[in-house]
Formats: structure tokens, sequence, C-alpha cells
């Protein structure tokens, strides 16, 4: 096993850009770890190297097009993150080659070099029976992952929050324009759990030797709240102070608007946001929360945020007047 309790200790990030990426990549430049983050584009990525010391977060030019280059830059590396996924599909991004390909395949290298540690981020739900494909690509990666490096961590999440997540700020935008909230599968139960909670998971993965459950084993990841689709609405129109309808679309109308709000998206390209998918309806119609028996934050020692400490941070500008409403 690599020692990892001197600078020496570094580190390879897959998505290290994204949303939960940069969080983890902060955590562990505070704890003085060498960081490699693999991007396609290197100079949107360079706000990253900020969260460290001259020298200590490395920049990497690849994509998934070229394995050969991806493995020469994992050499020397202790521990391979991977925090590729996607919310929807496109021309050049699939479930099954991100989900699925893609983690079994930096798995393998991971096991053929050596490296210390694997640790995949997934989702709640993840299941290869599922009949959703994001569901179920993110299934069948779990299980390539186990059978090329058995001792990988997996640390699935419910929704995410956080000052730049896709969720809140998505329906606070629309607040802000339009009499009604549009909601599918508002019974649907959540169990939002903030980003750096979740960075903050993998730095005690890595980093304390008291932790019982560290190798070969699944974390569900979920907030101390549970709330339905319609009460997580509620909730963010009290803090940007605004009253709107919230109107609850049944699934089968849902399925059938799908197309036009596609096209919507197309033809705007994108100004429109992607509101809802086929795939996505198939998600929301089931609960979305930590399983009964599952490893979780307790078991890392982390206590995690509840939404109402961290949302009005970040929600504020949404209100009438921004974060100046009262005034």
């Amino acid at each position: 096993m690599g020692d990892f309790s001197n600078n020496s200790k570094k580190v390879t990030v897959f998505g290290g850009t994204g949303f939960l990426g940069r969080y983890i990549v902060q955590r562990l430049a505070r704890q003085g770890w060498m960081i490699n983050v693999v991007t396609r584009n290197p100079s949107e990525a360079l706000f990253l190297k900020t969260a460290g010391y001259i020298g200590q977060i490395n920049l990497f030019q690849g994509d998934f097009t070229n394995f050969e280059n991806l493995k020469s830059i994992l050499k020397d590396s202790n521990v391979l993150i991977n925090c590729v996924g996607i919310l929807n599909e496109s021309a050049k991004q699939k479930f099954k080659f991100l989900h699925s390909y893609v983690p079994a395949k930096l798995a393998h290298y991971a096991t053929e070099l050596g490296i210390d540690k694997f640790i995949n981020i997934s989702s709640i739900g993840a299941d290869e029976s599922s009949n959703s494909e994001y569901a179920k690509t993110k299934g069948l990666g779990e299980k390539k992952i186990r059978q090329a490096f058995p001792d990988a961590i997996i640390l699935r999440s419910s929704v995410i929050f956080g000052a730049e997540d896709k969720f809140f700020n998505l329906f606070s935008s629309i607040a802000t324009l339009s009499p009604v909230i549009p909601v599918v599968g508002g019974k649907t139960l959540f169990q939002p759990v903030y980003v750096d909670d979740i960075a903050f998971a993998v730095e005690k993965i890595l980093t304390d030797p008291k932790l019982t459950y560290k190798n070969g084993v699944t974390y569900e990841l979920g907030g101390p709240e549970v709330f339905c689709f319609r009460d997580l609405m509620k909730k963010m129109l009290s803090i940007i102070k605004r009253r709107r309808f919230i109107l609850e679309i049944p699934f089968w109308i849902a399925n059938i608007m799908c197309p036009l709000v596609y096209m919507a998206n197309k033809l705007s390209f994108n100004t429109i946001p992607l509101l809802i998918t086929k795939d996505q309806i198939k998600q929301l119609k089931k609960n979305n929360i930590v399983s009964e028996k599952a490893l979780g934050f307790e078991d890392l020692g982390i206590f995690p945020r509840v939404i109402d400490a961290i949302l009005p941070t970040y929600l504020n500008r949404y209100r009438p007047k921004g974060q100046f409403y009262d005034l």
C-alpha cells in the first residue's frame, strides 16, 4: 500500500473540473496531496490551480478517445478518483460509454499499474436491472469496476446541491420568469446532500486511519433530511421569497411532453433548458434515498449539513431584490 502520510502521495482525478470534482480537488489540496486533473480543456480549468500551492495541481489534456494517453497520466499515482458522469445523453456523450465502459477501463488500468485506491462516484438507485438507462449503466459500471478492482470504493449520492448545482439553481431561475413551477413526481422522495460533504467523505476515506470500512465497500450518501419533490420546491420558494404555483404533472402527460421539450431545447440551441427526459421520468418513479442497511456518513464520522444552512447562501440572488431583499 502507498504511504499517504507524506507529500509524495499523488491522486489523479477524472471529472475534476465538474461540480463535485472541484470540491474534491480543493479538499485534497489542503491535505497536501499532489493532484493530477484530467480534462479536455486545461485552459478552462486553470481556476483549479488556485486551490493549491505552485506545482501542486497539474492539469493534463485527455479524453476518452485515447486511453493509452490516460494510462500514461496515471503512472505513479497512489489513488484514482472517477467523478465522470452525465445526467442527459447527447450525440457525443452516451450513458453506456461514460458510466460503464470508461469506469471499467480505468479500474483495469488501476489494477495493472498497482494503484492503491480507486474511488468511483455513482448514484443512489444504480441498478443494472433498472429500466432507466442512467441507473442501469451506473449499476453496470459498478459491477465492472468490482470485477477489475475488487477493493474499489463506490460512493452513491442522492441529489447533490451547492452553489454550482443544476437543481435548485435551475428551478429558482424558472421561478424568476414563470408564475408556475412544473414538477414531475411530486411525491418522490429525495435526500439532498451538500456537495462539500461528499468531498469530505472522499477526504476521510483517504486520510482517516481509524475508518472501519475502507476497501471494497459502497457508501450511500444522503443528507440528514428526506423531502418529497414538491416540498423541496416549497422550501426553495420560501428561501427566494417568491410565491409560485407548483403544478404537478402526471407521469403519462410528462411522457407526451418529452419530445416537445427536447425539440424546444434543440431549436433554441440549448437556451431553453432540457427540463425532463423520458429516462428521468423512469427514475422519478422511484424514491432516491439511502437504503436502510447501507453504509453512510455516520460510518465515516461525518455529520452532513441541512439544506437550510446552505441554500440561502447561494439562492438569495433569485429573490426579488437579490441579497438585499430584507434591507
